[in-house]
């Protein structure tokens, strides 16, 4: 497979990829290199980008091995039943559904979370947040409320409340519209050990919290910002697949952007920070939307590829 896949001796091979038990009714079909090519194919065919990449990830899925046992043991034969399970993920895959759909995870903050189509599948940029909350000042001994809304997979606040879990005081609070993605959010909580951690809560932004008392230091989002024109050009696996509640934001992808400014001004204590992701054309128009709610000390943070990325603002309450 274009040099992707090489030899290895036979015990090495048996080490990586037991063979069948005695009596398996499995029958031996391709070997991982056969299996590797043709998925390669189909996917090239079907115009899915890196085709490569999508096969030995999917393979490596279905035999629970990483990439490299694909690369060591490529005359392996695959049992009948692995080879169909591969086969469905090839053609699932082939009409460009997401690879973290058909494996059930995804890697964020250097853990892995698992998702389905319930959840936007958490992306390096949002890591962004992450990154930010962590550097505010924070002094030490002092109680804090970190409040993420429309927490999907709970990428963002899991890995917060990991990384803060060496603070004594501070309490993580995490809200979504859909009962589905809690549900997925509190599974994976629950896997990384924080599930008593973290508040979960239903509702939509900040309506949920209707007492005047400001309660939060830190209220961030990743929230849906594709503006409607840009929607037919978003890529099939992203439009077709990923849920558009958590994608558009109406005509100038500004509408959620523009609720959760308002409400936040109203919910963060003073001196309180927001925290929220953009669309790297949407920088000047959400400064412009957050004046007008008092937010100050404003910057616009550069996510890895150099775009225009995370919208940052302190309460002047």
């Amino acid at each position: 497979m274009e040099g992707t896949v090489s030899g290895l001796s036979p015990e090495g091979a048996s080490a990586l990829f037991p063979p069948p038990r005695p009596g398996s009714p499995s029958v031996p079909g391709p070997t991982v290199r056969e299996a590797l090519i043709w998925g390669m194919t189909r996917l090239k065919e079907a115009e899915v980008p890196d085709p490569r990449l999508s096969a030995e990830l999917l393979l490596a899925e279905v035999l629970g091995v990483d990439r490299i046992a694909l690369i060591l043991a490529p005359e392996r034969p695959l049992e009948d039943a692995l080879w169909a399970s591969f086969q469905e993920k090839i053609q699932r895959r082939s009409k460009h559904e997401p690879i973290a759909y058909l494996t059930g995870k995804k890697e964020f903050w250097s853990l892995t979370f698992q998702v389905n189509p319930s959840v936007l599948i958490p992306r390096p940029e949002t890591e962004l947040l992450v990154e930010t909350a962590l550097s505010l000042p924070w002094p030490e001994g002092e109680s804090k409320t970190v409040l993420e809304l429309g927490t999907g997979s709970g990428a963002v606040i899991i890995s917060l409340a990991l990384s803060l879990s060496h603070r004594k005081g501070f309490r993580f609070v995490a809200t979504d519209v859909s009962p589905e993605a809690l549900a997925v959010a509190r599974q994976n909580a629950k896997n990384h050990g924080v599930e008593e951690k973290i508040r979960w809560v239903i509702g939509d932004w900040l309506s949920t919290f209707t007492s005047q008392r400001r309660w939060f230091d830190l209220i961030l989002c990743n929230p849906p910002y594709v503006a409607d024109g840009e929607w037919s050009a978003l890529p099939p696996s992203v439009r077709d697949f990923e849920p558009w509640t958590a994608l558009r934001g109406g005509a100038d992808g500004l509408a959620a952007i523009r609720k959760i400014l308002g409400r936040a001004s109203a919910q963060l204590k003073v001196g309180g920070w927001l925290l929220l992701e953009i669309g790297e054309t949407q920088a000047e128009a959400v400064r412009e939307a957050a004046e007008k709610y008092s937010f100050h000390a404003m910057e616009i943070l550069k996510d890895y590829s150099g775009k225009n990325r995370l919208w940052k603002g302190c309460c002047h309450g």
